[in-house]
């Protein structure tokens, strides 16, 4: 489980069974703490989990038998692992009789001299760097089924020796065991309880249970940001820094309001002022309408992520304005009707949507190189069919008006855009 973003990992094992079977339970949890990976988490371990834990217990080879810098994290990059189970370990050198006598006696002291969890561990053949809170509860197995107190122990033709077999061990991100707690050594851990459950007689084991309690060390990220916030206002060099990053120069674009008609091409002229920052461009179209009658148009419809309309291309529809540039877009356009379809210019079919006039605003929008405000600067684009006879009464003033916006009509790229701009239609 994963606490103030340290991650703790509870392992329940049950080791190999008899007397004799020392090396196979020493061998049983090698192999659990070199086999056992995980999958990472989307966010990843925390940076830390590595570093002072890891130095507790080698790192391992996983399941499949590829190195452990595949990416799964390990055991090992866990910053509090606990081992609880029944692990078998019995008590050596030792017959049932005195086993049965010390018991009595409560001579628990006498009786973990001869532990054989506590022998190994001292010789560091198993539970490397991990530890066990100090326990005075009698041995925890074999015990008659539904037989309270301690006389339940085993009273069978086998009479097998009492023994210590269910425990409860751990280790925290500490190297040494006065280490504090710290963002270095982020979880420290300490047992308040360890003791057996005695009153159980459901199994021929009594199960143990332990409280711990945790600390666990974690960056307050309201303070970090106080703190960004405090250096940032302080530092002139960071500020400075900041200003220049977050700097939109100034651009000034030739025009608002264009008018093509058939296979029109007008030219957009982007200007950066400034001399030292450069000036990304992105144009898009924000929305059209069509022409209702001779002046009124339609309420503006949103374009959202269609792009232009298919009767408008933008050529470059972005690119990068170095200081001092003048970058020309060239506003085209588009004519998808066939010679034979128009007579005098115009569709046949004016009952057809297509024949209306149509405007279509578009957005350019301006941001600098490193930051993300920027600034918008709106352009009509208005599409006019050839005047029909019921328009002429105002075609004069439209025709000036239509001089006036296309004086810049030509045909062709313009040989400044930025080798990184796209032609979007």
């Amino acid at each position: 489980m994963r606490v103030y973003d340290r991650m703790i990992c509870f392992v329940n094992c049950h080791f190999a069974a008899h007397l004799e079977a020392v090396s196979r339970r020493n061998a049983d949890f090698d192999h659990i703490y070199r086999t056992m990976s995980f999958s990472r988490p989307t966010t990843g371990l925390h940076g830390a989990a590595a570093g002072p834990t890891s130095v507790q217990l080698h790192r391992g080879v996983n399941a499949i038998g590829s190195q452990p810098d595949d990416g799964k994290p390990e055991l090992s990059e866990a910053d509090m692992v606990v081992f609880l189970g029944d692990f078998n370990y019995r008590l050596h050198s030792i017959t049932y009789d005195e086993a049965r006598d010390m018991v009595s006696q409560r001579c628990f002291d006498w009786l973990r001299e001869k532990d054989q969890l506590r022998a190994e561990m001292k010789a560091g053949k198993v539970f490397q760097g991990m530890r066990e809170g100090h326990f005075k509860f009698p041995p925890t197995y074999k015990f008659e089924r539904h037989q309270a107190g301690l006389s339940g122990y085993d009273s069978s033709e086998k009479k097998r020796i009492p023994a210590w077999c269910d425990r409860i061990l751990y280790r925290d991100s500490r190297s040494i065991s006065v280490a504090e707690c710290s963002l270095q050594c982020p979880v420290v851990s300490s047992i308040t309880l360890y003791e057996a459950c005695m009153d159980v007689t459901d199994s021929d084991h009594k199960p143990v249970r332990c409280i711990f309690s945790v600390e666990i060390a974690h960056a307050d990220e309201l303070i970090k940001r106080q703190e960004y916030g405090q250096i940032i206002a302080s530092n002139e060099k960071i500020r400075s820094f900041l200003e220049e990053s977050c700097a939109i120069p100034e651009i000034t674009v030739s025009t608002n309001n264009i008018i093509l008609q058939n296979q029109d091409t007008s030219i957009l002229r982007i200007t950066n002022k400034c001399e030292k920052y450069k000036a990304v461009f992105q144009i898009v179209a924000e929305g059209h309408s069509n022409i209702q009658g001779s002046a009124n148009a339609s309420e503006l419809c949103a374009r959202c992520s269609f792009g232009f309309p298919f009767w408008l291309e933008v050529n470059p529809a972005c690119g990068i304005v170095k200081p001092g540039q003048t970058i020309e877009v060239s506003v085209h356009h588009e004519d998808l009707h066939t010679q034979e379809d128009l007579v005098d210019g115009i569709p046949q079919n004016w009952q057809c949507e297509d024949t209306r006039d149509k405007e279509v605003v578009i957005l350019v929008n301006i941001t600098g190189t490193g930051s993300t405000e920027g600034k918008s600067h709106r352009v009509h684009v208005h599409h006019c069919f050839p005047f029909r006879s019921e328009d002429r009464k105002g075609s004069s003033r439209r025709n000036q008006s239509s001089q006036l916006q296309r004086s810049d009509v030509k045909t062709g790229n313009s040989s400044d855009a930025d080798p990184g701009s796209f032609h979007l239609r």
